[in-house]
């Protein structure tokens, strides 16, 4: 028997999440809302589908090829998108023969296909309709291609079919964030029962291949967490918590009753609730409220801006613990400057933003500011000396932009200085080498700017090689 399905749904009903792609290709529960129903065919004993697709078209293609990864034969046609299935059936180029089985490939089902064909073979009507638990499954079965009404599979229904088969299942309609959001829930907790990806590795806890997890993250309820995933050991969930592929959740985040889809990043101490994040976007369910959160330390999209640009946190702090033993011979040089050129104090300081995070007053996650020595001596390699102790300390990268006071950083208002703002503050970096520290503000932090837009570990090494020939140069040894 052959498949027809309707995958032409343009989903703005689910924006943001569809600007850039299609509703049959948003992940849902590990899978994408397609392959959920690829799956449920292959269950119910068919191996050939047509799928009508608009827009993304070729996403769709991409995705799943011939079908051979799910042993079936898959082949393609495009409509304008949101047609009728009527219209749709009628612009097919081969029309399928009858018996077909026609159903939307945009929405999740969870009741079993086969046995709704088993009974709808037994009636002589046109046209038979599935029902999951009394809701519209999307799904029916054509006889007459000619006198079956097709509209109930439309996205908005007019009226009911003439035939009509009532079999437990879950049906979820994906026609807002809330329910996009509360279809993952209930996935994970088996309210719709998929084929979910992963093994039960913990009582409340399926995890996905290569993924790194632990069973104390489970505090209560459910988490269904996908491939190649990363969670601190702190971190806590609590009850239906889906975590898509590719994710990093960094030390005491506290996510419940939340959906992450793939390639995002949960900063440190970030608390989310009844929300849907993707990549650097957090939105609201309850109103649909759509955040664009700026400081990668809070969220961050993986795919665009990784959190983990440069050294990761233990190697960082490994390498200033190289720089401070390689730097003892200055220390005690500093130590004789001291003696002899007899400063009013031997040390300033000055309070300055790092890396780490804090929660404030209103318990919202923010850098930290940490206390920054500097030697009151007239060489410039010796003064900033001490901000070793802080890259060993983790309050600053080796290698980043240069750091500022907390006061200087709630001035940043334009985009492109929020957008440096979100760089690492580090020890050395092209502003901190390159502009004279009496330069205007604006250049230092174009500098920086630049320095993030244009990031890579190869640049990173070579201001590290920059830095270890100034070491050499006059300009490092007098004012």
């Amino acid at each position: 028997m052959d498949a027809i399905i309707l995958a032409d749904r343009k989903g703005q009903e689910l924006l943001p999440l569809t600007g850039s792609t299609c509703v049959p290709l948003l992940p849902l529960a590990g899978k994408s809302v397609l392959e959920h129903t690829l799956e449920a065919l292959v269950q119910a004993g068919l191996r050939q589908a047509h799928i009508v697709v608009s827009p993304h078209a070729e996403a769709v293609k991409e995705a799943f090829g011939s079908g051979e990864r799910w042993g079936m034969r898959l082949t393609y046609s495009t409509s304008r998108g949101e047609e009728s299935p009527s219209q749709v059936l009628a612009g097919l180029q081969n029309p399928p023969s009858v018996p077909f089985l026609i159903l939307r490939g945009d929405v999740v089902r969870s009741g079993l296909i086969n046995s709704f064909l088993a009974q709808a073979e037994t009636l002589d009507v046109p046209g038979v309709q599935a029902r999951f638990s009394g809701e519209n499954a999307f799904v029916m079965l054509c006889r007459d291609l000619r006198h079956a009404a097709f509209d109930n599979l439309g996205w908005v229904e007019t009226r009911q079919p003439s035939a009509q088969i009532d079999l437990e299942g879950a049906v979820a309609k994906l026609d807002s964030l809330k329910n996009f959001h509360q279809a993952n829930l209930d996935a994970a907790a088996g309210r719709i029962s998929l084929l979910l990806p992963g093994l039960q590795t913990a009582l409340g806890m399926t995890q996905g291949r290569n993924s790194e997890a632990y069973p104390q993250n489970v505090k209560q309820g459910v988490a269904l967490i996908g491939a190649y995933c990363s969670l601190h050991p702190s971190v806590e969930f609590n009850g239906e918590v889906v975590i898509g592929d590719n994710v990093i959740i960094d030390r005491r985040a506290s996510i419940e009753n939340t959906v992450i889809l793939p390639h995002s990043y949960i900063g440190e101490l970030v608390e989310l609730r009844n929300a849907i994040v993707r990549g650097n976007e957090l939105i609201r369910v309850d109103n649909g409220a759509v955040l664009k959160i700026t400081d990668t330390f809070l969220l961050a999209d993986l795919t665009v801006s990784p959190i983990n640009k440069g050294l990761g946190e233990v190697y960082n702090r490994l390498a200033g613990l190289v720089l401070l033993l390689l730097s003892l011979p200055l220390w005690g040089l500093a130590g004789l400057l001291v003696l002899l050129q007899r400063p009013v104090a031997p040390f300033s300081k000055q309070l300055l933003r790092g890396n780490k995070i804090k929660l404030d007053d209103f318990g919202l996650p923010q850098r930290a500011e940490f206390t920054a020595w500097a030697c009151n001596v007239s060489v410039p390699v010796l003064r900033y000396l001490p901000r070793v102790l802080a890259v060993v300390g983790g309050d600053l990268r080796l290698v980043g932009a240069l750091p500022v006071t907390v006061e200087a950083a709630l001035q940043r208002t334009e985009e492109w200085e929020k957008f440096a703002d979100q760089a690492p503050a580090g020890l050395l970096g092209p502003t901190q080498l390159a502009i004279p520290a009496d330069a205007p503000d604006e250049e230092k932090l174009m500098s920086d700017s630049f320095y993030w837009a244009n990031f890579s570990i190869r640049h990173d090494f070579r201001y590290l090689i920059q830095a270890w020939q100034a070491l050499f140069s006059r300009k490092a040894w007098f004012s």
